[in-house]
């Protein structure tokens, strides 16, 4: 299996947790009558977004070697790609700091989640689509 196989592979199954941890947090949050066990959502929620994060940077390790060993100037979709890459750590950092040390900023969690998940969507759609799309049509 090659590299750039792997790394598409594993961004559509991170494009995947990320919808799935929205969907979770809107099942916890967004519902009126509750038909899941909250504390079990949320830590579900927990365990998935690390998991996120160490596949992130499994795939960012792979993602930033490529771009040093090529020493070229980078493409348009891939500084795009790379740009949202950084949107999302960033935002997952700031959501995690809200949560953890920032807690009269909860509020702002809400909207922050989606917008994690979207950017992933988008992130995997730049390049592993990408990839899958010239590869096998």
């Amino acid at each position: 299996m090659s590299i750039l196989l792997l790394k598409s592979v594993i961004s559509v199954v991170m494009a995947l947790m990320a919808i799935f941890n929205m969907l979770l947090m809107l099942e916890v949050f967004g519902r009126s009558q509750v038909k899941f066990d909250p504390a079990k959502l949320k830590k579900i929620h927990r365990i998935n977004g690390r998991l996120f994060v160490l596949l992130f940077f499994f795939v960012a390790f792979f993602c930033l070697r490529y771009i040093a060993i090529s020493k070229e100037e980078l493409s348009a979709r891939v500084t795009i790609h790379s740009l949202i890459a950084l949107s999302v750590i960033l935002i997952l950092a700031l959501k995690v700091s809200f949560i953890r040390i920032y807690t009269k900023f909860f509020g702002k969690v809400l909207a922050l989640g989606p917008a994690i998940a979207l950017l992933a969507v988008a992130m995997m759609a730049s390049a592993g689509a990408y990839y899958f799309l010239v590869t096998f049509f």
